[in-house]
């Protein structure tokens, strides 16, 4: 066991976080390894560990690289034409710029802005408050200031907020695997209106990972107020490629590094990235009446027949990095007005008349907490060791293994066993993405599937299905083959399409063939 692994198992059996460096230097930006901001675990699904201060661990150079998130959030104000934000309203640190315009925010900070010079109302003032609740995680390639979250002010936001209704905005980057079918691109992202905030953040939390929260339209701020959000060293300028340690710690725990197994390193979050290819859930197999079975969204399904038997394989995964963000749109209207009246005049009388009767005041008094996550969970690993047993001289080894008493056997397949597996399964299937690395939504990729029979025995009546991704969307009449084909598709439940391709004919040992199809990122 690594040494660097008992602080970490102590701090988590406690409850908290091992103690961070004192005093954080530089952090660099754009995509460069932080070097000033120390990776915060905290807030995420209910349930979930908030703690300040933490240090990714070191792990052994055998097991995956750590995920590191990004330091910084990048922040796209969209607004109509003519609107100006000023960050750090109200302070010496002040600064104004046209929309839209990207801002680097740190996580863990609340922050004010000012939306001046807005259409029809010049001289009004809206004062938005953002807060920062999680981070993007970049993978290789990935530069996270390409990839801000959309703070969209439309023209019926300003409208709205400058009547006297408060909007609330949660943004949250979406699950892949629950991904909405419709398309969408960085300016204009899917926006879905809810009840109430907690129903927004509710939704937030089952789809996908919280990045923000935006109010517009609540009271203007006193300049005390104001102050106390200009916290200099939070916010990342265009044009700028350092930022400086900020003056004050975070004001709340924010999602940044997820739990992971000490011994066999981390597990990355699925939000940036998607996954297209192989067999997920039901497992692919062939019916009784001959046809394929367990082809899920994102499956590869691959029929054909070897001597007379008509069998199933699937591909290699197809990775595509596109985070994609979601809004959920709450709106409050005020149902009233309070209103001062004066006394109409005076009777002239020189003392009180008297009074008939006193009734108290009745008054319904209503507070909603702010939503919280309530509860600590505290990780629990079981650390075993497996040591393996061979028997020589029997006709089928057995490997037997003993972890905290429980028993467990199992049978290693023969040697000739091994070496007819590709008569079995002759078809190798690859599925690739061109071109490779991150993608932005609205760009459309070229998905390549190679088939090749690797075995010694002829496959026939080849059949390729390709069950797309809730955020692909196929570019009809793009779809080609090396070899004759028939291609047909039909929708999915997850609002895409199944391509299927027919290869009549057969495939000799050593001959391949190519499918290439154009789709879009939704």
């Amino acid at each position: 066991m690594h040494v660097g692994i008992f602080p970490l198992m102590g701090a988590l059996a406690i409850g908290g976080p091992p103690a961070p460096p004192a005093t954080p230097g530089i952090t660099l930006v754009n995509g460069s390894s932080p070097t000033g901001i120390y990776p915060v675990p905290g807030q995420g699904p209910p349930g979930a560990v908030a703690a300040l201060g933490a240090i990714v661990p070191r792990i052994a150079p055998t097991q995956a690289a750590p995920v590191i998130p990004a330091p910084l959030v990048a922040a796209k104000f969209l607004a109509p034409k003519g609107v100006r934000v000023t960050a750090f309203p109200g302070s010496p640190l002040g600064r104004m710029f046209d929309v839209p315009t990207v801002l680097g925010l740190r996580p863990g900070f609340v922050y004010r802005f000012a939306l001046g010079n807005l259409p029809g109302e010049p001289g009004k003032t809206l004062y938005p408050e953002v807060e920062l609740r999680g981070v993007l995680v970049p993978r290789p390639g990935m530069k996270y200031m390409d990839y801000p979250i959309p703070l969209l002010f439309s023209p019926s936001d300003i409208d709205r907020a400058l009547s006297g209704n408060l909007i609330t905005k949660v943004i949250y980057l979406e699950d892949p695997e629950k991904a909405i079918p419709a398309e969408a691109s960085a300016d204009a992202p899917i926006e879905i209106p809810e009840d109430t905030e907690k129903l927004a953040l509710k939704a937030a939390f089952d789809n996908g990972r919280l990045m923000a929260i935006v109010r517009i339209g609540n009271r203007k701020p006193s300049p005390e107020e104001l102050a106390m959000t200009a916290i200099d060293g939070t916010i990342l300028f265009p044009g700028e490629k350092y930022l400086k340690a900020p003056m004050l710690p975070p004001v709340f725990a924010f999602w940044n590094v997820p739990f992971f197994d000490p011994l066999l390193g981390p597990r990355g979050p699925k939000e940036e990235c998607f996954e297209n290819g192989a067999d997920k859930q039901d497992a692919l197999g062939i019916g009784a009446e001959g046809r394929l079975g367990g082809l899920n969204p994102t499956d590869v399904g691959v029929e054909y027949t070897v001597n007379g038997k008509r069998k199933v394989t699937t591909s290699c995964v197809a990775c595509i990095c596109s985070p994609r963000y979601i809004i959920r749109r709450a709106e409050l209207i005020p149902t009233g007005y309070e209103v001062k009246l004066g006394l109409a005049g005076h009777t002239g009388e020189m003392r009180p008349a008297g009074f008939n009767d006193r009734l108290l005041a009745i008054t319904n008094i209503g507070r909603e907490k702010t939503n919280e996550f309530i509860g600590r969970v505290r990780p629990s690993a079981y650390v075993g060791q497996i040591g393996t047993s061979m028997f020589i001289g029997m006709s089928r080894p057995i490997a037997i293994a003993q972890v905290f008493g429980v028993k467990v056997e199992g049978t290693y397949v023969e040697p000739e066993q091994l070496t007819a597996y590709p008569t079995l399964c002759p078809l190798t299937v690859t599925k690739v993405v061109d071109p490779p690395g991150p993608k932005q939504q609205g760009e459309i990729v070229t998905v390549v599937i190679r088939y090749a029979n690797t075995g010694t025995k002829a496959a026939s009546d080849i059949v390729i299905s390709d069950s797309l991704s809730g955020r692909l969307a196929y570019v009809p009449g793009s779809a080609q083959t090396d070899r004759p084909s028939n291609f047909s598709s039909s929708e999915n439940e997850v609002g895409s399409l199944v391509l299927r391709w027919e290869l009549p004919g057969t495939l000799l040992p050593g001959q391949a063939g190519t499918i290439k199809f154009k789709a879009k990122i939704r």
